[in-house]
């Protein structure tokens, strides 16, 4: 009777286990070269950050190029930008951009999202941009709590596609300067 006992408790565990590890999604990073100056890029990356309204940003840190190998890095951590708030609304406006963690009867009051950029100069007028971000929001029902999770990646798109037209335009502008 006891090893029925602990078969029955295994198979719960198990069947309680795998809708959380369903729930979970890889973290999306989006890598990408792009053509102009490190400079160029930085400020592309601050002015679409200011454009979503990000706030002054966590971590800013510019490294010389004579720290490291001859090519300029940045790190940039945004602040969070609020995306939902309001019980009515944020669990809705969450859903669109990922999978929002489990909480019978939660109610989500907001909703935000932070991204970690890593800037890298690869050759004269060549940067690399890797991008990741992550999802939160503060669940006040049941666990009065802030959770994390991963995004769907559509933001992140986003992001990427306005830091490559800002860059874009700031290239343009700096020819049109020269010429």
């Amino acid at each position: 009777m006891n090893r029925i006992r602990c078969i029955a408790l295994a198979l719960v565990l198990v069947a309680a286990a795998v809708p959380a590890l369903a729930q979970q999604t890889e973290q999306l990073v989006l890598d990408e070269v792009v053509s102009g100056s490190f400079g160029k890029v930085w400020a592309a990356v601050q002015r679409a950050m200011d454009e979503n309204k990000c706030g002054k940003p966590q971590n800013l840190k510019v490294i010389e190029p004579e720290d490291v190998d001859g090519f300029y890095r940045g790190i940039y951590v945004s602040d969070y930008c609020v995306l939902a708030s309001g019980e009515e609304t944020t669990e809705d406006e969450m859903e669109k951009f990922g999978k929002l963690p489990r909480i019978r009867n939660g109610v989500w009051v907001n909703g935000r999202i932070q991204y970690r950029l890593n800037v890298r100069e690869e050759r004269r007028n060549e940067t690399r941009i890797i991008l990741k971000a992550e999802l939160s929001g503060f669940e006040e029902y049941i666990t009065n709590q802030m959770h994390f999770w991963n995004s769907n990646g559509d933001l992140e798109r986003k992001m990427m596609a306005l830091i490559k037209q800002y860059t874009a335009e700031e290239v343009k502008k700096a020819t049109e300067q020269e010429d």
